[in-house]
């Protein structure tokens, strides 16, 4: 916490007390010594826990393990090993979001993002195709997000036969949910040729 005493020494031009921008923060962190910046980093180790996370990936770099991690919060929203699911979509969001930002292969961010379309619609098979508004709408929109990223990253060819095993188990579901992410599908193609 010394450190925070000394940012408030400094110049108060350089920091409003609301958000800092990243040329601020650059600015000021330039200011520091080696044992300051050691410091700051240590304190933030220490009072978050997911730049914790962050901080011990960047050092040991384990995507694969990582990849696992986030992949049993999504399958633990929709198939908990004790109790009923819950369904969180926005767990489910998160979780993608935070393997993102670790910045891992594309590869393994494209397989969370299917992993999620998966466990969404067993989720639906066991749930009779009944499923709340959220998860329905978050399924379809990862799953157009998905075809988007998997396109710009080259990854079409590898994915496609487990992108067309989704749509086969999609259409087994009942009521309109069946068809929503064949549409997407169907759009996305369109907007190819």
């Amino acid at each position: 916490m010394q450190i925070y005493r000394y940012f408030c020494t400094q110049d108060p031009s350089t920091y409003n007390g609301t958000n800092m921008s990243k040329t601020s923060l650059k600015k000021l962190l330039l200011q520091l010594d080696r044992d300051q910046l050691t410091e700051v980093i240590l304190d933030l180790y220490e009072a978050r826990k997911d730049a914790r996370e962050y901080l011990e990936y960047f050092i040991s770099p384990d995507e694969n393990a990582m990849l696992e991690k986030y992949k049993a919060i999504i399958l633990k929203e929709f198939s908990p090993s004790k109790g009923r699911p819950r369904a969180r979509t926005s767990v489910c969001k998160k979780a993608i979001k935070e393997f993102a930002a670790l910045h891992p292969s594309p590869r393994l961010i494209a397989e969370l993002r299917l992993h999620f379309i998966e466990c969404s619609t067993r989720y639906a098979h066991a749930m009779r195709s009944w499923v709340k508004d959220s998860v329905r709408k978050c399924r379809t929109t990862i799953f157009e997000d998905t075809l988007k990223y998997i396109y710009t990253n080259g990854l079409l060819d590898e994915t496609m036969p487990r992108i067309e095993e989704i749509l086969d188990n999609s259409r087994k579901l009942r009521g309109t949910i069946k068809d929503d992410l064949q549409y997407v599908f169907d759009d996305f193609v369109e907007q190819l040729h």
